[in-house]
């Protein structure tokens, strides 16, 4: 036996065409105690039998398959797991291993046929060929489960041709992504013995549940991402054993049966994406094992049952976008709930455990009234998402501050909640903020306290209440800040813009006044219409190493396009500017020719402004140009000069009207 194990050993970087080098090591690793004149018996990974000394098993996983692997005849045992093949196919060879009850073979890069020399191997308990790329010939699996009487687990991603024949001494069938499709059987979930059945991500696999006869061991059922329909019939209550449950993505219909709450073991249940309906039936009570459940989006509706929040296991919980309603918003003690996109009215009720709580997201409902002080003491709270209700009243950002683990904030679209200061804001903060939306809401000015937020990445103020300039002591302290949005307010002038290395700055529909301020050099989008500056665009704005979109229309802008745009080095950005929108303005002079140097440019919006210039039919060399608006300007001249250069490629869109231009647009010129 050593000598055939030694052989194995010296033949090893000739069987390995590719492994990953993690697993390589490990597996040479294992044989540095393969030395001849010692016990093979006491080799790593190799088990004997202790009266005949026979190798019995070898646990090899991720190292090579090579012939003198078959002269070790009394195997009962072989993991070669995690193994690369090079694309070959299972050897005939494995005929010979008659006494091997397991044999691990996944994830090893085998394809092809599968050997019909694999159901020799009548002795097999355990069989795992998932993670490969093999096919079975349908006389060969009849034959595999014909012969391998006692096999208890099957893992295989491998299309079976039929499973009527399956062994009755079956335990766990696995056949997730195996392109199944066609009716599945239900007499397999009949099978007396069978405790785990996966046959998910199998999108084209049609099946449905039994009404009786289940399998009464199952302790795991998984048909997620298959078009398993009808309903969930009330015989799942039999299944008293069961732990994980999984339905989702399915074409699931009609009611929940409240034989559901007769599963006691269950630890994890999804039933989410589904077209289940109706009252949820409140049957959660004796569930007490339930850490994670799912029932979002489907067609869920009545009032949601309140067992659901007394699940002292449950660390997720997710009903939302479903038509579910209560009286009185209960805040359970779970680390997370989701109950967004509902029809939860009512005010909030005071949360109890409130160490155990991490998100919170009850947003798009229509609870009423104010945040309760409870929420606050939340010491633990990641994430709190409450926007689209109805909240009001006054919320105090010293009591908001209390929340140091908070990272994601979102309050918005609570039109009668507003957010006042306290005395003590200056030495207050929120230091793990990242994200804090307060859209839509009544803020009257800044939030102080978020001036120390070091870690802050995305600030939403816009359509509030904001008067006023940005000052240079308020845009301090936002290093991180990469989006600002602080659109629809009553800002009149920036001193400093925060951040300084924004990507994306959104000040439109305000009051500003004066020149066109200059943003970060980082700036992807500069969002800035409808307001009130004036002067010159600043040639500065060449500078900015990534934009991608500006929109100052609907301004007093004048002068001219600078021209630097289109006539920068490849270091500068504006070469991958994509929206260029300056209407609405009081821009002179011509179109620069330079423009055909911005390549990626899809929007060019130049109407209503003072631009005097003969048609640019030039820029019909940029390929990626969708929408042309010249409108209302002083365009001019013959538009006939068209030359099967100039092709307009992918234009959509062209306004031209209130101008003085002459001739027509051939209609091949638009892509419609």
């Amino acid at each position: 036996m050593s000598s055939a194990l030694l052989n194995f050993k010296s033949n090893l970087s000739l069987s390995i065409s590719k492994c990953s080098q993690d697993f390589h090591i490990a597996s040479v690793h294992k044989m540095d105690s393969w030395d001849e004149g010692t016990d093979c018996c006491k080799w790593e990974g190799v088990v004997c039998d202790n009266k005949k000394g026979n190798v019995i098993g070898l646990d090899l996983s991720c190292s090579g398959l090579h012939s003198s692997l078959f002269s070790l005849q009394n195997l009962r045992w072989l993991n070669l797991a995690g193994n690369y093949f090079s694309n070959s196919k299972i050897p005939s060879e494995f005929g010979k291993l008659r006494s091997l009850t397991y044999l691990n073979l996944s994830d090893t890069g085998l394809t092809g046929l599968v050997a019909p020399e694999i159901s020799l191997l009548s002795e097999l308990v355990s069989l795992d060929l998932g993670l490969n790329f093999l096919l079975f010939r349908n006389h060969d699996f009849n034959m595999l489960v014909h012969n391998i009487t006692k096999l208890e687990n099957m893992i295989l991603d491998v299309v079976p041709y039929s499973f009527l024949n399956l062994t009755v001494s079956l335990k766990h069938l696995s056949l997730s992504d195996c392109y199944l499709q066609g009716n599945f059987p239900t007499q397999v979930f009949h099978l007396p013995y069978l405790q785990n059945i996966i046959l998910s991500s199998n999108p084209n696999l049609i099946g449905y549940l039994p009404e009786t006869n289940w399998s009464s061991p199952l302790r795991l059922l998984d048909v997620s991402v298959t078009e398993f329909s009808k309903g969930l019939p009330s015989s799942i209550g039999n299944l008293k054993y069961l732990k994980t449950l999984g339905l989702s993505h399915c074409v699931f219909t009609e009611f929940i049966p409240s034989a559901l709450g007769n599963l006691t073991k269950l630890t994890f249940l999804d039933i989410s994406d589904n077209m289940f309906q109706g009252q949820i039936p409140d049957v959660f009570g004796n569930l007490n094992d339930l850490s994670f459940m799912d029932f979002s989006s489907n067609k869920f509706s009545g009032v949601f049952p309140p067992s659901a929040f007394n699940l002292t296991s449950l660390t997720f919980m997710d009903f939302s976008s479903n038509f579910l309603q209560v009286q009185t918003c209960l805040v359970a003690e779970h680390q997370d709930l989701d109950l967004h996109s509902n029809k939860l009215n009512g005010p909030i009720d005071t949360i109890q455990e409130p160490n155990l709580v991490r998100v919170v997201d009850l947003s798009q409902n229509e609870i009423q009234g104010a945040i309760p002080s409870s929420f606050f003491d939340l010491i633990n709270l990641t994430a709190l998402d409450l926007s689209s209700n109805n909240l009001s009243g006054n919320m105090k950002s010293c009591m908001l501050v209390k929340l140091r683990n908070l990272w994601f904030l979102d309050l918005s679209f609570n039109n009668l909640l507003s957010l006042t200061r306290c005395s003590n804001d200056v030495n207050s903060t929120l230091p793990m903020i990242t994200q804090f939306h307060f859209s839509s809401c009544n803020m009257q000015r800044f939030p102080s306290f978020l001036n120390a937020s070091k870690s802050l990445e995305l600030l939403d103020l816009s359509n509030n209440q904001i008067h006023g300039s940005i000052t240079k002591w308020e845009a301090e302290g936002w290093e991180g800040l990469a989006s600002l949005n602080l659109s629809m307010n009553f800002l009149t002038s920036v001193e400093q813009i925060p951040g300084k290395h924004l990507f994306v700055l959104d000040l439109r529909s305000n009051s500003l006044r004066g020149p066109l301020p200059t943003p970060p050099q980082d700036l992807n989008y500069f969002l800035i219409s409808n307001n009130e500056l004036v002067g010159e665009i600043p040639s500065k704005i060449c500078n900015l190493s990534f934009l991608y979109v500006l929109d100052s229309s609907k301004n007093k802008l004048d002068g001219t396009i600078p021209d630097c745009i289109g006539t920068f080095s490849d270091q500068l950005s504006v070469v991958k500017l994509r929206t260029l929108n300056l209407n609405g303005n009081q821009i002179e002079g011509s179109i620069l020719q330079s423009l055909t140097n911005c390549y990626y440019l899809e929007v060019l919006d130049l109407g209503n402004n003072n631009i005097n210039d003969t048609f640019p039919y030039w820029l019909g060399t940029l390929p990626n140009l969708k929408v042309l608006v010249l409108r209302s300007n002083g365009f001019h001249g013959d538009i006939q000069n068209f030359t099967g250069t100039f092709s307009f490629s992918s234009l959509q869109m062209i306004d031209l009207s209130r101008n003085e231009v002459t001739g027509h647009i051939p209609p091949s010129y638009l892509k419609i």
